[in-house]
């Protein structure tokens, strides 16, 4: 299947309006293995990258996703800077110790949900904002993951996929999403922009040397893993988003790499502004009964014939009363709606930890079907 992958991103260079030569299907199964180890059934081989692909295998989906080696930045920072950790099964504590002050996040474990929460985020007041402009101002982004990408690309080959590779959020994605949550990431840039703009400005800068690393890999798809969704970033995405996205794309489609980027929230909004900018993916597509549109109006959406969709089948389809049935039919209502243009179809945004893995398993052999006809 990698090479009907790769066929997909192809179509975006001058023939985007053609037929489909095939119907890639792909799912993210990090969720799923969450709740196969919460209630002791997990093979511990999932947790290995052999065992994965085998996995992926078995149920017929293009390999693509894998956290172990997904980011290709990390972040070291100088002496002044103490970063200290406290971490059990269920709660995870990290402090960062600078000669401004102390910044703390927490985050527990939901057994419920099998997931994990921030029960206290770091960024809440001035004090802390100027704590986090210091981290920032004494850390440099150091590459990471690309060394051995080659051989892992070349291994997963075999299996039909492809390892993903992501830069580290953006500044305004990181800021919500790592450092501050929506709420008080919100407040703190309408009450302190000037030195916002500089922490992100600062943040934007450090993303060059990743940048460069992976022009010189040259990767056949970067992630943007910013967690994109109209409802909290529509409005910030011209002033803190638009300008980020374009320097990256410069530097990356300069080096013949093909971009994603995750859009895992409400579309409406900001679809078409991705689009617009140059990405060349939007993945992790989610229509109702999980987002905010049907299926039907997401290309229309999106404004353009030619960037790559990739998602169309929401992760609550796996989940009870949803039967094969209602999946079948939405699939089929997938394809009808996306065909003609290049897309991927995926879970979107990942199997959840209660989803019938056999459903994925079902999807394999209907789009084996569509390719056979």
């Amino acid at each position: 299947m990698q090479m009907e992958f790769m066929d997909i991103l192809q179509l975006k260079k001058g023939n985007g309006g053609r037929s489909n030569p095939c119907i890639p299907w792909t799912a993210d199964l990090e969720y799923w293995i969450a709740g196969r180890e919460e209630d002791g059934t997990a093979d511990p081989a999932w947790r290995t990258e052999e065992g994965y692909l085998e996995l992926c295998d078995g149920l017929g989906v293009f390999p693509y996703y894998w956290y172990q080696n997904f980011w290709c930045g990390r972040p070291v920072y100088d002496e002044t800077v103490r970063v200290e950790t406290d971490i059990s099964e269920r709660r995870a504590a990290k402090a960062w110790i600078t000669p401004r002050g102390t910044i703390r996040e927490v985050v527990e474990y939901l057994p419920g949900s099998c997931s994990w929460a921030h029960t206290k985020h770091c960024l809440v007041s001035e004090e802390d904002l100027a704590v986090f402009e210091y981290i920032i101002e004494h850390r440099t982004m150091v590459p990471t993951a690309l060394d051995d990408y080659p051989e892992r690309l070349t291994r997963w080959k075999r299996h039909g996929g492809l390892p993903s590779i992501a830069l580290p959020r953006g500044p305004l994605s990181a800021f919500f999403y790592e450092w501050a949550g929506v709420v008080n990431g919100v407040y703190l840039i309408m009450d302190y922009p000037e030195r916002v703009d500089h922490i992100f400005a600062m943040m934007q800068e450090q993303e060059k040397p990743l940048l460069n690393a992976l022009a010189e890999v040259k990767p056949p798809l970067v992630h943007f893993a910013d967690n994109v969704s109209a409802d909290n970033m529509t409005g910030y995405f011209d002033r803190y988003m638009r300008h980020v996205y374009e320097s990256r794309l410069e530097v990356l489609h300069g080096a013949g790499i093909a971009c994603a980027v995750h859009l895992d929230g409400v579309v409406r909004g900001i679809i078409d502004k991705l689009a617009g900018v140059g990405i060349d993916v939007i993945e992790a597509l989610t229509p109702a009964p999980g987002g905010d549109l049907e299926v039907e109006q997401i290309r229309k959406a999106a404004n353009s014939d030619s960037v790559i969709l990739w998602g169309g089948v929401p992760g609550i389809l796996f989940s009870p009363p949803h039967t094969w049935d209602d999946v079948r039919k939405h699939v089929e209502r997938t394809i009808e709606a996306w065909k003609g243009t290049p897309f991927i179809l995926g879970v979107a945004d990942q199997v959840p930890a209660d989803g019938n893995i056999e459903i994925v398993r079902n999807i394999s052999d209907y789009v084996g079907e569509q390719r056979a006809k």
